[in-house]
């Protein structure tokens, strides 16, 4: 025909668009970023954890693990897994891996400290931090409570793998050449206050728990070279807040209650409200809501001795449903967290 066009016209306009659209891409990353890593609505850019108390030391610097004041465990080894929105490709996928440690020397005041290493990946987008903290309980016995202020320090290293995005012509001299990586350092600050109940009525033996806490205290701005120009997106303060209720059945059972509040500047509050029941030792049941629309179920298990009478192994998994008005098609959420804890003073 006369007038068709050239197959290698067409071939170049697939390619021309492909490479903007990838310029869009980079150019709302921050838009991208602020939408993925927090539960679809929020500006959160660190991530979600749904058994948020089983990462109290990479939310706030100053916390005692819940099982020391349960049940003395002062040294915890702990890693986990979370798959997000697993119906869609190239969805974030967190890992961590956290050591801690909580001294009792019988001073007026205990050590807390730790070490975590922590993997976040969206498509092309990627965050690896390593962390370090160290705090101080002010009390005369930890067990029974104390106020724990604390901080953490550590590097984080932002990247971006042009080769995780699938190319129509890998052979194109078009395509940009975006492999990108900075290190940045990262600090954050906290206190915690806990306390054992000594009421000799319904809140006898009862445990409560309060934190506040403040990460990614630098302001780092990200500038990414794109062509002949450069995109930035800025890393801003995150503000946490936790309050938790352990109410004591018996000897074995409880009742916890939790609350993990979320501020961003630019962002509205965001709160998730936890319950978790534990009939017997060895296993629990729960599940919550968060006020963007999701709710969840999780479940788990102990196993007290399995490597020396002091120590336990403790595997939890829960489970993420989007329930807001939005009804985004992202699929559901799962989150595996696998922890051995003891005592090293027994």
């Amino acid at each position: 025909m006369k007038n068709a066009i050239p197959q290698h016209h067409v071939q170049k306009d697939i390619l021309l668009v492909q490479k903007r659209m990838f310029f869009y891409f980079i150019r709302y990353l921050p838009v991208i970023l602020s939408t993925l890593f927090y539960s679809k609505v929020s500006s959160q850019q660190l991530p979600y954890h749904t058994q948020f108390r089983q990462f109290q030391s990479i939310i706030n610097p100053a916390s005692v693990n819940s099982d020391f004041f349960l049940y003395e465990y002062n040294v915890a080894l702990l890693s986990s897994y979370r798959m997000q929105w697993v119906n869609q490709a190239e969805t974030p996928r967190t890992f961590s891996v956290s050591g801690e440690f909580i001294s009792n020397f019988g001073n007026n005041f205990e050590l807390v400290s730790g070490l975590t290493l922590l993997q976040d990946r969206i498509g092309p987008l990627g965050t690896t931090g390593v962390y370090g903290r160290v705090g101080s309980i002010f009390t005369k016995d930890p067990y029974y409570g104390g106020l724990s202020v604390g901080f953490s320090f550590g590097m984080m290293q932002y990247r971006i793998t042009a080769d995780r995005i699938a190319w129509r012509d890998l052979d194109d001299p078009n395509i940009p050449l975006l492999n990108f990586s900075l290190n940045h350092p990262e600090i954050a600050l906290g206190a915690f206050y806990y306390k054992r109940l000594e009421s000799r009525g319904y809140f006898d033996g009862d445990n409560l728990y309060v934190g506040i806490s403040a990460a990614q205290l630098l302001p780092a701005r990200i500038i990414v070279p794109v062509d002949d120009r450069a995109v930035s997106f800025e890393r801003v303060p995150h503000y946490y807040a936790t309050l938790g209720w352990y109410h004591f059945l018996n000897e074995e059972a409880f009742l916890e209650t939790s609350l993990w509040a979320k501020h961003v500047s630019g962002a509205p509050l965001n709160v998730d409200f936890n319950t978790r029941f534990q009939p017997f030792r060895t296993f629990w049941v729960g599940g919550g809501f968060n006020l963007n629309g999701l709710v969840h179920l999780e479940t788990g298990v102990n196993v007290p001795g399995i490597l020396f009478k002091d120590a336990n192994l403790k595997i939890g998994y829960a489970f993420n449903y989007n329930i807001s008005a939005f009804d985004l098609p992202f699929g559901t959420s799962h989150e595996l967290n696998v922890g051995i804890l003891f005592d090293s003073y027994r």
